[in-house]
């Protein structure tokens, strides 16, 4: 990266001094004519909502989501029917199955869908992809007791179920938004919609190594993966820690993400996961909780109630 200097640049049409620069063209090395904002009458819109509606009606008609679904049907009835384009936050307490709802959502989410993971291996995201669609307890597909040839028929099993779906695997490697733009249209093809899950957003940022503290670092990936969403106008789902205060008091409120308040902000959904019980009852299952903290497309607050069991790693609705 450039030494930051204290002379000003221009970059998308707003003037910053050189290192915001740099670390902006590290996120986004797309060169285009700055956007300008618009003023716009009351009919200059009116093409849009119309537009809206029409996608709404034929959805409603033909059973086909408008855009990825989370599959689970009151969870997806809360945000009118499917993700809307832009970013989606998920966060929650500790056993809560965040990584497992964004894979599930990822996997029944009814189009093309790119994980990028930053902290588990691709292959126990497929292992736990394989345990929850073959309803084999994951620790039997590590344990030994099945053979190599067995886990690969279960598991080939598990990929037919979501052909759509594609891992990036940023575990060893920073990835950028050029590398995630360029990989998540490999991943759409010419499919009408597209999900793309960020596991996770603290992990992620840090991988880009902005030199920035760490709030001004979440805030330019905030930033950054607004324009992609933009960009590709998909849905990204975002799993994000929690701060230290909703940590110890159990909070699921919407300024529960840690590090920037651009995760309120900024997101068109904040979905609260609340394991309520330490113990799994007799058939393996917990107890979760989850609230739509901001909700754009639908009411807030309202509390869902499902069931996770960790050994298939798979959530229903209770």
């Amino acid at each position: 990266m450039s030494e930051s200097t204290s002379e000003p640049a221009v970059l998308n049409g707003y003037t910053t001094n050189a290192q915001t620069a740099t670390d902006n063209r590290v996120l986004d090395s797309e060169q285009s004519e700055p956007q300008r904002a618009q003023l716009l009458r009351l009919a200059d819109v009116l093409r849009d909502v119309r537009a809206d509606a029409d996608a709404a009606h034929e959805s409603r008609l033909s059973g086909k989501p408008r855009g990825a679904i989370t599959g689970l049907a009151n969870l997806d009835r809360e945000l009118s029917g499917a993700f809307a384009p832009g970013l989606h936050f998920v966060h929650g307490n500790a056993g809560a199955g965040k990584t497992a709802f964004a894979l599930q959502t990822a996997a029944d989410c009814q189009s093309p869908a790119m994980f990028v993971t930053c902290e588990m291996a691709p292959a126990e995201l497929l292992r736990r992809h394989t345990a929850r669609t073959t309803q084999t307890y994951l620790n039997r597909l590590k344990s030994g007791e099945m053979t190599g040839a067995d886990v690969q028929r279960l598991t080939l099993q598990a990929i037919e179920k979501a052909p759509a779906l594609a891992f990036l695997d940023a575990t060893g490697a920073a990835a950028n938004l050029e590398l995630l733009h360029d990989n998540a249209q490999i991943v759409k093809r010419d499919a009408k919609h597209l999900l793309i899950v960020i596991d996770s957003l603290h992990s992620w940022a840090g991988g880009l190594e902005l030199g920035l503290p760490e709030y001004e670092a979440l805030n330019v990936a905030v930033s950054g993966l607004q324009r992609l969403s933009r960009r590709l106008s998909c849905a990204i789902l975002i799993v994000s820690e929690r701060n230290r205060d909703s940590m110890k008091s159990g909070g699921d409120g919407l300024n529960s993400g840690a590090g920037t308040r651009k995760i309120e902000y900024g997101a068109e959904t904040v979905i609260s996961l609340e394991r309520k019980e330490s113990q799994a009852d007799g058939a393996g299952e917990v107890d979760i909780i989850l609230k739509l903290a901001k909700n754009r497309h639908g009411a807030a607050g309202k509390p869902i109630a499902l069931k996770f069991n960790g050994a298939l790693q798979r959530f229903t609705e209770a």
